[in-house]
């Protein structure tokens, strides 16, 4: 994998992420470059060239409907119901391209995202500022990006109210062209989440509240016996209570 720009204003910018990410910087891409990080005048991209079939990945919040109860920020979604009335921090230890902890974030919680790929953290990075710029909108406090390995980071964060996991696991439904897209790019960089079971032990040790685990709605739990899950069209939210609650 490398960085790069099409642009040659570009290029400084393409140089200091490629620095910052600790990957070659490429001019030209070569014939044996796979994934191409790609800075371009407005955002981040990510691309295959493994399959020119496969357009370029980056993350545009631009749609991102804002409305109190509108479909993304409604309370009434599973979601925010998998996360009930008492808890205010939450820590997104999957955060993947951040839609969800996006969300949540725009819900009222505190949120701190951490993301294992350096990667996808520096895609998310770039797609939140752009939502920031355009919507003028200050997230703040209310959401933290950190590049990371959870299983290290949870332990030495000060104890959130809740820990939101969604672990990546193979695709059992069929799937949209642009997902199976976006999945299957993301897959090559950050792989299977083998260790899911391992987080979700460290996650139930630390939250406070409670442990979300989001699922496919076809897809066994992580863990046996969650206490209560939550299910929506496609999705099911399986909850882990902390001992004490």
């Amino acid at each position: 994998m490398a960085a790069s720009s099409e642009d040659p204003d570009q290029q400084k910018a393409a140089q200091a992420l490629a620095d910052e990410l600790s990957l070659p910087f490429l001019p030209t891409p070569t014939a044996d470059t796979d994934l191409l990080l790609l800075q371009t005048t407005d955002h981040i991209e990510l691309r295959d060239l493994r399959d020119p079939r496969l357009g370029p990945i980056w993350v545009d919040f631009s749609r991102f409907d804002l409305r109190p109860h509108g479909p993304s920020l409604s309370r009434r979604q599973p979601l925010a119901r998998a996360f009930g009335k008492k808890v205010r921090t939450i820590v997104d230890a999957t955060t993947g391209l951040a839609q969800d902890a996006l969300r949540l974030a725009l819900m009222g919680f505190q949120v701190t995202a951490i993301e294992r790929s350096p990667v996808v953290a520096a895609l998310a990075r770039d797609g939140l500022h752009r939502f920031e710029s355009e919507r003028g909108i200050t997230l703040g406090s209310r959401l933290a990006l950190r590049a990371g390995d959870a299983r290290a980071l949870l332990p030495a964060l000060a104890r959130p109210d809740a820990i939101f996991l969604d672990p990546m696991f193979p695709a059992r439904r069929k799937r949209s062209a642009a997902v199976r897209k976006e999945m299957r790019v993301l897959r090559d960089l950050v792989g299977e989440d083998r260790d899911a079971v391992e987080l979700l032990g460290i996650a139930r040790a630390v939250a406070r509240e409670r442990v979300v685990v989001k699922r496919a709605d076809d897809a066994p739990p992580l863990a046996p016996s969650p206490n209560h899950s939550i299910t929506g069209k496609l999705v099911r939210y399986d909850v882990y209570l902390a001992p004490s609650t």
